[in-house]
């Protein structure tokens, strides 16, 4: 090659072999400078004199020694091209040295002790043979300090890649082993800077002449300070863009609260998961331009509620949107390419996604209508159980008093009792047993006593639980209510039965007409008879408790009678609802079979494998219950969250006025294996390239189109859509229109 002549042959372009045979390196003679440029050394600019050698100057301390001979002048594209070399060289190196934690102990200990048994020559370390390699390859080495000790920190970053991805690999083992690679792999990028800084550091101070030992204090020096300042540096930064954030945040909550106001949405109530999820979202959309769409942002919340997935049709309704949605997913479902199937799999996944809502909100329970019944009617059991028990508790101490024979007033309450009857024209439904005790009464042919007042409490309740007619059980709770008034006679006034007289057990003074019995047993009436009203007051303003007082309540339709029917009022229900909240356990399965009951309505009774969510029943069923009820066993965001699972449901399967579904499904049959074998066709004929290019066009108005609701966040001027001329336009048959432009695209047909 002419020694003149110059190629441009890319980076080394600037370099030529020497017009002279190559000879290996000379050693330098004293004083003069040895340019130490690796596989390089040997090649030199023709049209430049060798560099005159250039003693070295001392260096301040503290400072990187300066190199011996200048570096060559070079381009930019050849210095680019060197930089690579040399992060090559680096990588292979310090990928290498990391090695050697494992391959060195094996070599010392093993190979090289059966290699000389043998008459072999012993291994090399793994980190020589990789620069020998890198030189053998023509890789480009340092030439300055700089670049010394940039490699050093290369190498090490490389060993601790390889070590961190060896560890990520071990810490999937068993036991000790793969707790320690879980600790090896942790935090790669924090290790990635203290390697970088050890190397720096380190290889600072060997440039400087420090010994092996300093080298490696500063270079732990410098693994440390740079972990710890890399912390500091995140933690300034997260002070200083947290505010910002957080004030960008509110910017944009604010926006979206003023917009969700118009459309009757507190964005406030709405979970803070579900906010979280809307904000990047909304950003995307603001930055498309026009207005937020607070229609599309409150279908968008209750799709973030239930965990289901959006689509352009199902944010906006539009018909022509709903339309191609629901035929594309019908197409693709009918079509052997699973990349046609899209849709046709959200819409199976969406409603999966309200099935799953219910049965965390409780419908998963195991108890049936017969179980949540019986745990229901025990519940309240006992409590009436209870209350009797201190009602009869209080009647005993006034019994066990010197006035448990205290007489009533016998004619106050018949008179009474018959004008009640009279009134409400029940006189003949009482039972004839009933009558008579009161026509003893009053003719005074008993002692009309407590004790004999209590007797005919219990045979009265005792007739009422044994007949199923009406006015029957009226006139008798008539008698009762008459009975419950009938006030005390003092001591010392006699009735006309005998032993029915106030008794003075201590003959303590007594005062004609006044109830002088003693204060105490007195109270004792008054406050057994009170706690006895009350507590029937109590059982006749509740049905339920009425129908469990009397025998009458079966758990088969205890929660649908008194709770979920329509027929059971609201004021009922509330009363209900304080009497189970005594019982948490049994307000839980309540509220379980609440939800289990709305589920039932939606999938029909089906299983959730198979079953299909119905919208229409259940947000019947969930409107006949009510809010007003709902709220009684339910909190706000329960009730919010069960109304988003009805209206998603809505969304997902309405079919706007307007719209074009072919709900037959003949049509989609065709077209989806009319698909197929346009893909075959395409396959057997190449360069036709039908059945692929219909493929492409479908899967992209499926997955583009329709599942990428942003744009559909703002509003926009509805221009007319284009319509492409799809290839061919036959495979469609009219049935799935083409797809659109985005809103606000000009049209652009002729």
């Amino acid at each position: 090659m002419n020694a003149t002549a110059q190629h441009d042959d890319g980076p080394w372009a600037d370099f030529q072999a020497s017009a002279q045979p190559l000879r290996p390196m000379q050693t330098a003679q004293p004083g003069a400078a040895r340019d130490d440029a690796g596989p390089w050394s040997d090649f030199q600019r023709p049209t430049q004199a060798p560099a005159a050698a250039v003693p070295a100057t001392a260096s301040a301390p503290g400072t990187l020694a300066a190199p011996a001979v200048p570096r060559p002048e070079r381009g930019t594209l050849h210095e680019l091209g060197r930089q690579v070399g040399l992060a090559a060289r680096y990588g292979l190196e310090g990928t290498a040295q990391a090695a050697q934690l494992v391959t060195e102990p094996i070599r010392q200990n093993i190979t090289d002790p059966a290699a000389k048994a043998l008459g072999f020559k012993p291994g090399r370390p793994l980190s020589e043979a990789a620069t020998q390699l890198a030189n053998a390859v023509g890789l480009p080495q340092p030439e300055t300090a700089q670049e010394r000790v940039v490699g050093e920190a290369s190498r090490l970053v490389a060993g601790a890649g390889l070590t961190m991805g060896s560890a990520g690999a071990v810490s999937a083992l068993p036991g000790i082993t793969g707790k320690v690679g879980t600790v090896l792999a942790a935090q790669p990028g924090q290790q990635a800077v203290s390697a970088a800084g050890a190397g720096l550091l380190g290889g600072a101070a060997k440039e400087n002449g420090a010994d092996p030992v300093l080298q490696a204090g500063a270079a732990l020096v410098g693994g440390v300070g740079a972990s710890m300042a890399t912390d500091a540096a995140m933690r300034l930064g997260r002070g200083v863009l947290q505010p910002l954030m957080v004030k960008r945040a509110g910017k944009l909550d604010e926006q979206m609260a003023r917009v969700l106001a118009d459309v009757d949405v507190d964005w406030a109530s709405v979970p803070e998961q579900v906010r979280n999820g809307m904000r990047a979202e909304v950003e995307r959309a603001l930055k498309t331009g026009g207005d937020l769409d607070g229609e599309a942002l409150r279908r968008l919340i209750d799709f973030k509620r239930v965990g289901a997935t959006p689509t352009r049709g199902t944010l906006t309704l539009d018909p022509v949107h709903v339309t191609r949605e629901r035929n594309l997913a019908k197409i693709g479902a009918n079509a052997t390419d699973e990349g046609l199937q899209g849709l046709a799999r959200v819409e199976h996944e969406n409603n999966r996604r309200l099935i799953d809502a219910l049965n965390v909100a409780g419908a998963n329970t195991t108890d049936d209508a017969v179980a949540v019944g019986q745990r229901a009617i025990h519940s309240l059991q006992r409590g009436l159980d209870d209350e009797k028990t201190r009602v009869g508790e209080l009647y005993n101490l006034a019994r066990d008093s010197a006035g448990r024979s205290f007489p009533l007033d016998g004619s106050t309450f018949t008179r009474n009792a018959n004008q009640a009857l009279d009134d409400a024209l029940l006189g003949h439904a009482l039972p004839p047993s009933v009558a008579t005790h009161m026509n003893r009464i009053a003719r005074g042919e008993v002692p009309f006593t407590v004790d004999y007042a209590e007797q005919l409490k219990t045979a009265m309740g005792n007739l009422r639980r044994a007949t199923q007619d009406g006015q029957t059980r009226l006139a008798l709770d008539k008698v009762r209510a008459a009975l419950d008034d009938t006030p005390v006679l003092g001591l010392g006034q006699q009735t006309f039965a005998p032993g029915a007289r106030a008794v003075n057990p201590d003959n303590l003074p007594a005062v004609p007409g006044v109830a002088d019995l003693g204060e105490d047993a007195i109270r004792a009436f008054n406050q057994a008879r009170a706690a006895n009203r009350a507590m029937m007051q109590r059982i006749e303003r509740n049905p339920a408790l009425k129908a469990i007082y009397h025998g009458e309540a079966t758990p088969d339709n205890f929660v649908r009678k008194f709770i979920i029917g329509s027929s059971a009022p609201t004021a009922d229900v509330a009363r209900l609802s304080r009497e189970l909240a005594r019982d948490p356990e049994t307000q839980q399965a309540v509220r379980g079979h609440i939800v289990a009951w709305l589920k039932e309505r939606a999938l029909g009774g089906a299983a959730d494998e198979t079953a299909k969510f119905s919208a229409t029943r259940y947000r019947t069923g969930l409107g006949g219950i009510g809010d007003r009820k709902l709220r009684m066993f339910f909190s706000r965001e329960e009730i919010d969250q069960l109304k988003a699972v009805g209206r998603v449901a809505s969304y997902t399967q309405a079919q706007p006025v307007g719209s074009a579904v072919n709900n037959s499904n003949s049509g989609a049959l065709m077209v989806g294996r009319g698909l197929d074998v346009l893909d075959a066709l395409g396959a057997k004929v190449p360069f036709l390239g039908i059945g692929p290019q219909v493929t492409a066009i479908t899967r992209g108005v499926q997955q583009k189109q329709a599942l990428d609701t942003v744009p559909v966040l703002v509003k926009r001027a509805r221009l007319a859509e284009k319509v492409p001329r799809l290839a061919p336009a036959m495979a469609y048959g009219g049935l799935v229109a083409a797809p659109g432009l985005d809103e606000g695209e000009d049209d652009q047909r002729p």
